[in-house]
C-alpha cells in the first residue's frame, strides 16, 4: 500500500457535506479522494479505478456500508474504515467483513487521519477482526 505519496481513497456517505469535509481534510494530508453518496455510486467509482482504502458510512439509504464492503471485497481485499453512529446495530454483520476499522461518530479528524495512516502501514486488527475507535469521551465511558 502507498503511504509516502498519498493514497487513493473512496469516501462514501449519504451526507455530501460530511463526505466533502473528510475529502478536504485527507487531501490536505496528501491523499487523493473521490466521494460517492450511495452504494451504487461507490460501486460505479470502484469500477472506474482502484482505491487503497474505502471510508464509508454504515447506515445509508438504498444499501448499507456493510453490503458495499462485501461487494467491493469480492474483487479485492480493500481495507474499509466505517464511520458510524450505529456500530451496535451492525456489530454482528461487521464481524464478517475482512480488514475493517470502525470509527464511531462523533469523531475527531485527527483520529481518522491516524487510522488512514495506520491502515496504509498495515497495522493489525484486533482479536475480533475489527479495529474499534471512538471519540475520546466515548472511550472514557467504556
Amino acid at each position: 500500500m502507498k503511504n509516502s505519496d498519498g493514497a487513493d481513497i473512496l469516501i462514501v456517505d449519504n451526507d455530501p457535506e460530511l463526505a466533502h469535509v473528510i475529502a478536504v481534510r485527507l487531501a490536505r494530508a496528501g491523499h487523493r479522494c473521490v466521494t460517492a453518496h450511495s452504494g451504487a455510486q461507490a460501486i460505479s467509482e470502484w469500477q472506474r479505478r482502484s482505491f487503497d482504502i474505502v471510508i464509508s458510512d454504515v447506515n445509508m439509504p438504498g444499501g448499507d456500508g456493510v453490503a458495499l464492503a462485501d461487494t467491493l471485497q469480492r474483487s479485492e481485499a480493500v481495507p474499509v474504515i466505517f464511520i458510524t453512529g450505529f456500530k451496535h446495530e451492525f456489530a454482528k454483520r461487521l464481524k464478517h467483513v475482512k480488514n475493517v476499522t470502525v470509527l464511531e461518530k462523533p469523531f475527531d479528524y485527527a483520529i481518522l487521519l491516524a487510522l488512514v495512516e495506520a491502515t496504509l502501514a498495515g497495522s493489525a486488527v484486533g482479536d475480533d477482526g475489527l479495529r474499534h475507535r471512538g471519540s475520546e469521551s466515548e472511550e472514557d465511558e467504556s
